[in-house]
């Protein structure tokens, strides 16, 4: 099974094993956390997002303690102004368009000759079968499917969860958007779908989706954008734009994944 595959299509929840049990000592982070119990992790963020927001503050999941202790690590050098400045200045055109003109080059010696959409991914067949879509799924285990025993929710200090990249300091790695990009486009997608980071855990971006585009014009737009954002979700995933477009239909959750 893919790796896209395994975070689509999920069922009910496994029972986590006899015994499990939060653990008793929080890692240590420059914000505060929350311990949960993987199984619950979306109902205490969805929990939390409305305790916290009057205070000025949101969650996000940051997934188990050695992805925690790896989000630690990228804290250093982080400037959380100045970042939101720069992604005060970026519209979503203009980092859609930096983001374009970074794949022409990379293709720019040997462009494909079966692309159709003009994103150097198959645009495809619209799909026969409907797709129910991404479910959350950051709060589990990849290898295994079941929810981790323990996770960690962080309080981060803005009542926008388009920011918290900036907080993180997340981006600017391999394909990885720059830090700035991915704030910009996520406030572009809160401001459109209502959108709101659910996790930023390791190498996955995953969003809670309120207001999916419901109408396949809607959709294929998105997935164009999506697909500029993060190819890896159609290259080594969906397969292709149509494909992904279907996912994103109707679709309660988005999922971003860079190798």
């Amino acid at each position: 099974m893919s790796f896209w595959r395994r975070w689509l299509g999920r069922g009910a929840p496994d029972a986590e094993p006899e015994g499990a049990a939060p653990e008793p000592e929080l890692p240590a982070f420059p914000y505060p956390l929350v311990a949960v119990p993987g199984r619950d992790a979306v109902q205490e963020w969805l929990r939390l997002r409305e305790l916290w927001r009057p205070e000025g503050a949101c969650p996000v999941l940051l997934g188990p303690r050695e992805q925690v202790e790896s989000a630690r690590e990228g804290l250093a050098g982080a400037d959380v102004a100045a970042t939101l400045r720069a992604a005060a200045g970026l519209t979503a055109r203009e980092v859609l368009d930096r983001r374009l003109r970074e794949l022409e080059q990379d293709f720019a010696g040997d462009p494909p000759t079966e692309d159709e959409s003009g994103l150097f991914v198959p645009q495809g067949e619209w799909p026969a079968t409907p797709s129910r879509g991404h479910q959350l799924g950051a709060h589990r285990d990849i290898t295994t499917d079941r929810p981790y025993p323990v996770v960690y929710l962080a309080r981060i200090p803005t009542p926008h969860a388009y920011e918290t990249p900036a907080y993180l300091n997340y981006g600017a790695w391999n394909a990885c958007p720059a830090t700035e990009e991915h704030v910009a486009l996520h406030r572009h997608w809160h401001e459109r779908h209502g959108s709101e980071i659910y996790a930023i855990a390791g190498d996955v971006v995953e969003c809670w989706v309120p207001r999916p585009p419901e109408d396949r014009a809607g959709a294929e737009a998105l997935a164009r954008e999506q697909c500029l954002y993060c190819d890896d979700i159609v290259h080594q995933g969906t397969q292709t734009l149509l494909n992904l477009a279907a996912e994103l239909k109707d679709a309660p959750a988005w999922f971003f994944w860079w190798d």
